[in-house]
């Protein structure tokens, strides 16, 4: 069993889609990042960057953060979305990392200048 410790943020979401995709059971743990609840000593123990989202594996023992190192996990542990042969696993980690460095970090500065700052820039959230 898997215990996910997360939020609805767009990064939060990535391991749960994950999850589902693989067919995994896990337990979601809300951690209320707009509460703070990121930092108590409980949740830092799981994560000592204090964000969201992290994962244990409860069959291992095992505990993992950063949506990017929770998706390799979650792919070796179901022999599922991440091939062993070189090519394909370097395509995988290719997409992964331009997702992980790029994509996601784009949509989350938007997220914040869009619905979070208390000045609205308009070129922090122009199309």
């Amino acid at each position: 069993m898997i215990d996910l410790y997360t939020l609805t943020t767009p990064n939060g979401r990535k391991v749960s889609i994950a999850l589902e995709e693989m067919g995994l059971p896990y337990n979601v743990h809300k951690i209320d990042i707009t509460k703070g609840e990121q930092f108590t000593p409980e949740y830092i123990a799981i994560n000592p960057n204090s964000k969201i989202p992290a994962i244990i594996d409860r069959d291992e023992e095992i505990t993992v953060f950063e949506s990017g190192a929770i998706s390799i996990y979650l792919a070796e542990k179901t022999n599922r979305f991440f091939s062993t042969e070189r090519k394909q696993k370097y395509q995988s980690l290719e997409w992964l990392m331009f997702q992980m460095a790029s994509v996601g970090p784009m949509f989350g500065q938007y997220n914040h200048f869009n619905r979070f700052a208390l000045e609205k820039i308009p070129y922090a959230i122009a199309p």
